[in-house]
């Protein structure tokens, strides 16, 4: 989901001009060894913003946002205002309904404490014990600062 939703991000050109700014399936170190917040690096930036594209599936949940991510993702928006941007915002595709919406990183900190308060805590892949914070994509579309189709 994670192609499907950056080439949409990259089309769609949401909040103007934009260019890569993480990293890209990286080769050449252990990615694994680096600390978070590098793993972590928001996708893109543009002239206002640090932008993380996530993708969601049919089940309308965004699983996207581990715990280490949001960790990381709290520091990118400090250092973002500190380089003179508005900060982190995020980029979410939902492919089953060929919508995407844009949120600026408060939203992003309000659904997360909602999902603690309703889930008592973050919740965990069975596959591999990450712990994540599901986002109900109702819920964030009712706080996007923008709702757009793409086909």
């Amino acid at each position: 989901m994670g192609d499907e939703a950056e080439g949409v991000y990259q089309d769609a050109t949401p909040l103007g001009k934009t260019t890569r700014f993480g990293f890209r399936r990286p080769q050449g170190i252990k990615f694994g060894a680096l600390p978070d917040p590098v793993k972590h690096m928001p996708d893109f930036i543009t002239t206002t913003h640090l932008v993380e594209v996530c993708g969601l599936g049919r089940d309308g949940i965004l699983k996207s946002i581990k715990v280490s991510k949001y960790e990381a993702l709290k520091l990118w928006d400090k250092i973002a205002k500190q380089l003179g941007l508005l900060g982190v915002c995020v980029f979410v595709w939902n492919s089953s309904t060929r919508q995407f919406i844009v949120l600026n990183w408060k939203a992003i900190v309000d659904e997360v404490a909602y999902s603690k308060r309703k889930h008592g805590g973050p919740l965990a892949f069975e596959n591999d014990g990450n712990e994540y914070y599901p986002l109900d994509w109702e819920r964030l579309k009712d706080k996007a600062q923008l709702v757009g189709a793409w086909d």
